[in-house]
């Protein structure tokens, strides 16, 4: 599996869970109604050691494709953004909004989801504690809480090299 992939299952199964966009942060974007998801990855690829299980298959040509799996982790970072603000619903805090939303996303890594992200061929390693993100705007907070979840997934890299079909062998001198 690519990463590209793990990150696309993550974020598609977040946000049908919470009904939140779930957005990378630090790119230019439109402004979000409140309240919604930011990501970031943290690392996209950390090496558990070793060289992997290595699988070579021969093809008809002669040929032969080495397939390489391991095993890393990667980890991703989630914020949950709110503020202050009127709704026609009625007054909302932001700080009790993001902390609320930030501990039922947190949950879906811990119970709600794991049965969506293990069906994925994926591995919760590590999800970390919710923890106060916000920021002063140039006239209000900007609420923000979030956490860190470290997965595991299958890499698979693949190349093809020059098989032997035959080999010969002449029996003489040591010397030659």
């Amino acid at each position: 599996m690519k990463f590209k992939e793990v990150r696309n299952l993550i974020v598609t199964g977040l946000h049908e869970y919470m009904g939140l966009s779930v957005v990378l942060s630090n790119q230019l974007n439109p402004e979000m109604a409140l309240p919604f998801i930011i990501y970031s990855v943290t690392a996209p690829y950390i090496p558990e050691g070793g060289t992997g299980n290595m699988q070579p298959m021969t093809n008809e040509d002669g040929t032969v494709k080495v397939t390489r799996y391991e095993q890393p982790t990667c980890t991703f970072s989630f914020t949950i953004c709110s503020a202050d603000r009127q709704t026609k619903d009625g007054f909302v805090l932001g700080e009790d909004e993001a902390l609320d939303l930030a501990e039922k996303a947190q949950g879906w890594f811990l119970h709600t989801g794991y049965e969506y992200i293990s069906g994925k061929g994926l591995t919760v390693v590590d999800v970390a504690n919710v923890q106060e993100r916000s920021f002063l705007q140039v006239d209000e907070e900007a609420r923000r809480y979030g956490f860190d979840v470290v997965l595991r997934y299958v890499r698979t890299d693949e190349m093809t090299v020059a098989g032997v079909k035959a080999a010969t062998t002449k029996k003489g001198d040591d010397n030659e």
